[in-house]
C-alpha cells in the first residue's frame, strides 16, 4: 500500500512539474479560457520538489541505516567466528592440560612407589639390624649375668 502512494504521489507532482511547464502557452491559456494557472503550478511544482527531495533524503537515510545495519551484522558474524575459534581453541588446551595432568600424575605415582618401595627397603634393613642388636644385647647381657655371678 505505501509503495502504491508513493508512486502516486510522485507521478503527480511530475504531472504538476510538466503541466507547471507548459502552462504559460498560448494553445493551454485558450483551452483553461484565460486564467492565469502558471503561477499556481509552478508552485505546487516547487512544493512538489521540496517533497521530493525530502523523500529522498528519507531514502538516503534508509540505506545509510540499512548499511549500517549490514556492517553490525558482518562485525556481529566475525566476532561470532571469534568466539567460535576462541572456543575450539580453549576445549584443545584444556584436553592438553588434562593430557598433561595424567602424564605428570602417572610420573608421580611411579616416583612415590618408588621411593616407598626404597624406604621398605631401609626400613627391612633396620628392622634386621634392629633385631641382630636386641641379640647382641641380649648375648651382653647375659655374658654380664655370668660375670657377675661368678
Amino acid at each position: 500500500m505505501g509503495k502504491y502512494l508513493k508512486v502516486l504521489v510522485i507521478s503527480l507532482f511530475v504531472l504538476l512539474v510538466v503541466f507547471a511547464a507548459v502552462a504559460d502557452r498560448p494553445i493551454v491559456s485558450k483551452m483553461i479560457g484565460g486564467v492565469p494557472l502558471g503561477p499556481y503550478l509552478r508552485l505546487a511544482g516547487l512544493l512538489g520538489l521540496v517533497v521530493a527531495v525530502f523523500l529522498a533524503w528519507g531514502y538516503k537515510r534508509r540505506i545509510e541505516a540499512s548499511q549500517k545495519f549490514i556492517r553490525a551484522q558482518e562485525v556481529l558474524d566475525q566476532a561470532g567466528e571469534k568466539a567460535e575459534r576462541l572456543k575450539r581453541e580453549s576445549e584443545r588446551l584444556e584436553q592438553d592440560l588434562k593430557a598433561q595432568y595424567e602424564k605428570k600424575k602417572l610420573d608421580l605415582d611411579e616416583r612415590i612407589s618408588e621411593m616407598k618401595h626404597d624406604y621398605e627397603e631401609r626400613l627391612m634393613a633396620l628392622k634386621e639390624q634392629n633385631i641382630e642388636l636386641k641379640e647382641s644385647v641380649g648375648k651382653l647381657m647375659r655374658i654380664a649375668k655370668k660375670s657377675k655371678a661368678s
